[in-house]
């Protein structure tokens, strides 16, 4: 299961603040998904709704960690 649209929200202005504090997007993107119990997984298929067709969104292949 991929990211809820709340936490994609949190997750984009978090990167925005990143790009403020001059370290970039993706330092802050990734670090909200992750303590939001996200991981990215480089070892499924692309979860963007195209299937990657025009590239790939923020979020393909962030998906929530289970807990055992």
């Amino acid at each position: 299961m991929g990211p809820t649209q709340e936490n994609l929200k949190e997750a984009f202005k978090a990167g925005f603040q990143s790009i403020d504090d001059g370290d970039g997007f993706y330092p802050g993107f990734d670090a909200y998904l992750k303590t939001s119990g996200y991981v990215k997984r480089e070892d499924i298929p692309c979860t963007c709704p195209d299937g990657g067709a025009h590239g790939h969104l923020p979020e393909c292949r962030w998906v929530k960690v289970c807990q055992s």
